[in-house]
């Protein structure tokens, strides 16, 4: 894609650097905290996690460039659970969802996933889900998601 000076690309399993960068400053911006003192060791796990998915064609991820710059992210990759080996109902996931501040409002997080959503549908994938911020939220209701019935909860550890 090319608007503005931009270059949205899929990024082989030998060039995440920028990838994970990307991810670093989105896990600091909504959460406030540096990834690599909180999750020692998380930019390898990330590295390797999409590296080897985009290696056996089961996951890809999209960077947008402006100026040579990388300030946009989108991933998307197959789930495996008991629904989609069960029912063989592919599903796949979008996550890291990303455009630095400075570029944000110009349509990048659109393409980036929409592109992710193009994968996925020349893959055969039946439904494509992904975690949204608030921030998020309208962006991705206005390209046809819609809330689900999955409840989510953070156990209480007895340590």
């Amino acid at each position: 894609m090319r608007a503005l000076d931009l270059t949205l690309r899929a990024l082989g399993q030998g060039n995440l650097n920028a990838a994970i960068d990307l991810r670093a400053r989105m896990n600091q911006e909504m959460n406030g905290s540096d990834p690599d003192s909180e999750y020692p060791g998380w930019r390898l796990r990330f590295e390797n996690f999409f590296a080897s998915r985009i290696g056996a064609g089961s996951a890809a991820m999209y960077i947008a460039e402006m100026g040579g710059a990388a300030v946009g992210l989108a991933c998307v990759y197959v789930l495996s659970n008991h629904r989609t080996e069960i029912f063989l109902r592919p599903v796949a996931y979008i996550t890291s969802v990303y455009v630095v501040p400075e570029k944000r409002r110009q349509g990048l997080a659109t393409a980036l996933t929409q592109a992710c959503i193009d994968w996925a549908v020349a893959r055969g994938i039946d439904i494509v889900r992904l975690r949204a911020s608030e921030m998020g939220r309208p962006l991705y209701a206005g390209m046809g998601f819609t809330p689900s019935n999955e409840l989510e909860m953070l156990p209480k550890r007895t340590s």
